[in-house]
């Protein structure tokens, strides 16, 4: 940590509280393997398995949270990492928009926040800390580059205090698990500014199609939530044959309540906190669902 923020530089009592944050991470039960390292950012995330450990493994995206804005629903939010934490085979893929992060220089009113955004990102680790062990990626949206202009990449200071691999753009996963070798996940935070349901589909459909090759494709921004299938025609090296792979592109909602905040005035449309969840079966089946 000492690289990132001198310690010698912190007063006593954000020591103490950094001190105590660090200590309440629990280590991974498998160590991830990381590549395309750019900076302290890592693009290829590897993880491996025992099928003989767990009968399923599910996956869970959370994205959009917002803290600290005034409209996000931290209840919520706790009773899915309780939900997480219930099973030991449940994992989280991160998303973005982690926390709000106004300031005068970004879209809307700073008091429409609890605390500045070093409160955020601390109060949020507090909150995630218990479940870091099951993070296996984070990208980081809009709301963490807020911070570039006056500070830096928020998205990394939360990676950096979880401990948990991070992008700023993309990050491509791959899960070895059974017959999955590997099961294959591309996390984005997402773009755009679309509002009706087929425009948001087509970001995510073309964020399949530029990146072809992955099972899952992962994005949120938009505060809404598709699934889209789709079947991508893979050569069989060897057997002259052409077989269709099933692929999933997806977008989770968000964790801020609809009335009482932007969304609202601005005439958006309104969705519930629905996040795209995945299971995947040893014998190299799996499914799609949302929760």
């Amino acid at each position: 940590m000492s690289e990132l923020i001198p310690r010698k530089k912190l007063s006593p009592s954000t020591l103490d509280a950094l001190t105590t944050l660090e200590e309440s991470l629990q280590e991974y039960a498998c160590k991830p393997s990381l590549g395309m390292a750019h900076g302290r950012e890592n693009k290829y995330v590897t993880w491996k398995f025992n099928p003989d450990e767990f009968k399923t493994i599910e996956l869970i995206h959370i994205t959009d949270i917002q803290y600290g804005h005034i409209n996000c629903n931290v209840p919520q939010l706790k009773k899915y990492l309780d939900w997480i934490l219930d099973k030991p085979n449940r994992y989280i893929l991160l998303g973005g928009d982690l926390i709000d992060a106004a300031t005068v220089l970004s879209p809307g009113q700073p008091w429409e926040n609890i605390c500045g955004p070093q409160g955020q990102v601390y109060q949020l680790c507090e909150i995630l800390a218990p479940v870091r062990h099951r993070i296996l990626g984070y990208v980081g949206g809009n709301h963490e580059r807020r911070g570039l202009k006056t500070f830096g990449d928020i998205g990394l200071m939360i990676a950096y205090l979880l401990k948990i691999p991070y992008s700023s753009g993309q990050q491509f996963i791959d899960i070895h698990y059974g017959q999955h070798k590997p099961y294959k996940v591309h996390l984005w935070h997402g773009s755009g500014s679309a509002k009706t349901k087929g425009a948001k589909a087509m970001m995510v459909y073309h964020f399949m199609t530029r990146f072809p090759g992955s099972h899952l494709y992962l994005v949120g921004h938009l505060h809404d939530c598709i699934l889209l299938p789709c079947a991508t025609p893979t050569r069989v090296a060897g057997h002259n044959q052409i077989k269709l792979e099933k692929c999933f592109g997806g977008m989770s909602s968000s964790f801020l309540d609809f009335f009482g905040g932007y969304a609202e005035v601005m005439g958006l449309s309104p969705s519930d906190t629905i996040m795209i969840r995945t299971i995947l079966e040893p014998s190299g089946k799996w499914e799609t669902t949302i929760r």
